[in-house]
């Protein structure tokens, strides 16, 4: 069980934002490889509506119970492509909307792949800092690193 203060830890990747850069001043296969290795190992925040609104438990911690539905925002492409959004950390998510009571999971490389290759659902990856590097994880190449 993970203790409070790693619950409590705000999400950041230098890793991965410095993989993105060194990607985007020289698209190598090696730092290709790179941004891939840390984009699967990340934890990313992933906006979200639940309703209710969850409540605070004794502890202090949010509670989810059956009656609360959570909806994943998403981006849709003039072409009608829709996308999950990710965020490298608060501030790219704030770069999205700016609100307080912002709700969010922290989610894994493989929770998107979960969510994007379901059958029954048109979404076509995710998008990584939709407002800042703007990278399209597509949903073959979610398919491809899933497989590896």
């Amino acid at each position: 069980m993970k203790n409070n203060t790693e619950l409590n830890k705000p999400i950041s990747n230098p890793m991965l934002i410095g993989a993105i850069q060194v990607m985007k001043a020289e698209n190598t296969p090696d730092h290709r490889k790179m941004f891939i290795n840390e984009l699967v190992k990340s934890k990313l925040l992933s906006p979200a509506i639940i309703t209710p609104p969850p409540v605070p438990g004794e502890d202090g911690k949010m509670r989810l119970t059956k009656e609360n539905k959570i909806q994943f925002p998403m981006l849709t492409a003039p072409d009608g492509k829709r996308f999950f959004m990710a965020f490298t950390d608060m501030p790219e998510l704030k770069k999205w909307k700016t609100l307080d009571n912002q709700q969010s999971f922290v989610l894994t490389f493989k929770d998107y792949a979960g969510m994007t290759l379901k059958e029954e659902d048109n979404v076509s990856g995710f998008v990584l800092n939709p407002y800042g590097e703007n990278l399209v994880i597509s949903k073959d190449m979610i398919a491809a690193l899933s497989k590896a």
